[in-house]
Formats: structure tokens, C-alpha cells, sequence
């Protein structure tokens, strides 16, 4: 079961916390108007809700929906964070749109891979999923998340639930991004969820080093591995290789520098980490369809 998830608006925390029952316990029965989400740090939960049963272990999280029954149908120890919230827009998908739904979010990712990032608008929609429960195999980040936000309403200082509201939006974030991490794995084959992070290591690496030299030498040293074959899964998650992706970064910081600077092309294509300005213009043509001259003197009319 997925949710859509509207990241454009915070969600309204009314309540958090963290509860360790050493006993074997069982949950009461209970009727909410709001959201309730829990992540259980250790033992096991024993839920029903909607006269569907769950068995939650330790990593998992579970969203329960307003104006639905639940209750606990075995006693057991357990270890667990509870978020009580409010969100205007987050609403279940229909069975019928789930795989569009998916489809959607991977095109949005690829898109976001390939956008231009100085651009003042986000280039997608606010809209995310998530499942309704999934077990996190490497939760330590987002137990961080949690026990900062708890720390934060527990205080009582000055707008804390406006600030645990942001921790918990945090959370929910990174439920997205393994959602749509763990779909791509699918797409492209559980085999090669070791190369998909080496490719997300080296998107981040280009964009934080475009103005310096990058070569194939440097990659493979750089996340020990065969350039051929990573440029293969770059290209299958991107569109591009590696290095026409590089060279749209340079291209777009370029198309900055010529519309908000008065420096020299020469200069520019420096900055961006093309030392030749021949081979800067025959780029910046390629991937604009015009000169950085005729794009300078369209920038200038406008």
C-alpha cells in the first residue's frame, strides 16, 4: 500500500516520543483522527488495524490512517518511537495507479539528475511515495532524526513543534528516497545495488568538482571500479555518460557566469573546467545550439 506525499507542506506534529516496554505488552484499541506513525527501535508489535494484522520487528516503521480501528493482538516486549501528526495532503493510492505511481517517481528522479540545479524552481513536482510499512535495514540515521526530534518537543522551547516538525519531515524524506532507491534497484537488478550508490557517490563528486580536470583514471580510482562498466549503470540511471553529464554541469554553471559576471569567455571556461576556450565554445554549442557569443548577445537584449 502506497501513499502520495505532498514535500511542499511541513506535516503538523501534535505529539512525539519514544516508549520501551520491557514486559510483554499489548496494544490498546483505539480510534485516531490523525496520523500515527510508528518505528520500532527493538522487540516486536503485534497490530491490527482495519482487521488486517501486522507483525512489526525492530527497523520497521508503520503509518496508521485516521478514523481506522486498531488495536494490539499479541503481548510482546517492545521498543518504539510514535509520531502523532496531521498532513493536509497526504492521501493513499489506489491499487489501480500504484505502478503508474512508481513509474512516475523513477522519471521524476531522472529528471531531477539531469536539471539544471541554480534554477530558482524545483524541476518536479512536490509529490513523493512511500509505502505504508517497510522494514530499514540501516536505520541509525533515521533513529538521529527521530531522538533530534523528540529532544526538540521535549524541551518546550519557543516554536519546538514547529522544529520537530521539520525533523520528522526529515524522516519522512528519507522514507522517500529509499523508497524510490530500492525501485531503482529492482528496475536494474538487486545485483547491482552496490554499483546504483558508486553511481549517486559520483554524480555528488561531479557536482561538487566540475571545475577541476576529471578523467575516466580518476573514477576508477576514485570508487575502485571499471570505468566502462559504471558508465554503463551512469548511463541507464541518467541518460547520459559520465562525461556528458559532466560537461552539461560546466555548460550550465557557464550559462550563469556569461548572464550574472562581465568575465571573459576565456575566464569562464576556466572556472568551469575547460582550460581550451576553442574546445569551451565547441561544447557550449553543442549542448546550447548557440555560440556563448550569440548566447551573450541574446542575454544582452533581453
Amino acid at each position: 500500500m502506497l501513499f502520495s506525499y505532498n514535500t511542499d507542506i511541513l506535516p503538523k506534529v501534535r505529539m512525539i516520543g519514544k516508549i520501551n516496554y520491557i514486559n510483554p505488552w499489548v496494544h490498546f484499541e483505539r480510534i485516531s483522527n490523525e496520523f500515527i506513525l510508528y518505528f520500532i527501535r527493538e522487540g516486536d508489535m503485534y497490530l491490527e488495524e482495519d482487521n488486517i494484522r501486522y507483525h512489526l520487528r525492530k527497523g520497521d516503521y508503520f503509518l496508521l490512517e485516521p478514523d481506522l480501528c486498531h488495536r494490539g493482538y499479541k503481548e510482546a516486549p517492545c521498543s518504539y518511537y510514535y509520531v502523532h501528526f496531521k498532513h493536509p495532503d497526504l492521501t493513499k493510492v489506489s491499487q489501480i495507479s500504484e505502478n503508474k505511481a512508481i513509474a512516475d517517481i523513477l522519471e521524476k528522479r531522472k529528471v531531477s539528475l539531469l536539471s539544471y540545479n541554480l534554477d530558482e524552481a524545483d524541476p518536479t513536482d512536490p509529490y513523493a511515495i512511500f509505502s505504508k510499512n517497510e522494514n530499514i535495514t540501516d536505520y541509525q540515521d533515521y533513529k538521529a532524526i527521530l531522538n533530534v526530534a523528540v529532544s526538540i518537543y521535549n524541551r518546550r522551547e519557543e516554536h519546538y513543534k514547529r522544529f520537530a516538525s521539520v525533523e520528522f519531515h526529515r524522516f519522512l524524506m528519507k522514507i522517500v528516497h529509499e523508497f524510490v532507491l530500492n525501485h531503482v534497484t529492482q528496475v536494474m537488478g538487486g545485483s547491482i545495488k552496490k554499483s546504483i550508490l558508486k553511481v549517486d557517490g559520483i554524480l555528488n563528486y561531479l557536482n561538487s568538482n566540475y571545475m577541476n580536470k576529471i578523467s575516466s583514471n580518476q573514477i576508477e580510482e576514485l570508487y575502485e571500479v571499471n570505468f566502462d562498466y559504471i558508465n554503463r549503470v551512469f548511463s541507464e540511471r541518467t541518460g547520459h555518460t559520465i562525461f556528458q553529464y559532466l560537461n552539461s554541469i560546466r555548460i550550465n554553471h557557464a550559462k550563469e557566469l556569461i548572464s550574472t559576471t562581465n568575465l571573459n569567455f576565456n575566464e569562464i571556461a576556466y572556472l568551469t573546467g575547460i582550460e581550451d576556450q576553442y574546445y569551451f565554445s565547441k561544447i557550449f554549442k553543442k549542448y546550447c545550439g548557440l555560440t556563448p557569443t550569440q548566447y551573450y548577445e541574446n542575454i544582452k537584449r533581453k
